[in-house]
């Protein structure tokens, strides 16, 4: 999924909640954040001596321990405001893949792209997977 089409997605739905499901069955808690969205760069050289350059995006969610009771997730308004601030500072590379990194616990932090999104009357539920 593209920044772009995730952030038409949110524009499109800012009543929702944002709800992100890193394995079947498994939820980011309630108490996420949105901590930080990197534009990211890299460049490389592979074995052949061939160039390589992508960019991406990546939204780091964090759990805070202090809301973990928490039972209902940020909205898609909210984080829509979140990357319009950052846009605004730092503007975002639109075109690119959007990832999301998390870890919590036992569970290693790991960057997650998106698997597909499932839209119901109240909630954007963001399927995601570690990709190979």
């Amino acid at each position: 999924m593209t920044t772009q089409a995730f952030l038409e997605l949110l524009a499109n739905n800012p009543q929702k909640e944002l709800v992100f499901e890193y394995e079947a069955n498994q939820f980011i808690s309630a108490a996420y954040h949105i901590t930080e969205v990197k534009n990211v760069h890299f460049e490389s050289i592979d074995c052949g001596g061939n160039a390589h350059e992508e960019f991406q995006t990546i939204v780091q969610l964090w759990i805070s321990p202090k809301d973990f009771l928490k039972t209902t997730c940020m909205s898609a308004e909210k984080a829509l405001k979140i990357f319009n601030i950052v846009d605004g500072v730092k503007p975002l590379r639109k075109e690119t893949e959007i990832f999301f990194e998390y870890g919590y616990q036992d569970l290693r932090t790991s960057v997650y792209s998106v698997e597909e999104v499932e839209a119901t009357e109240t909630q954007l539920i963001i399927r995601m997977f570690v990709p190979k």
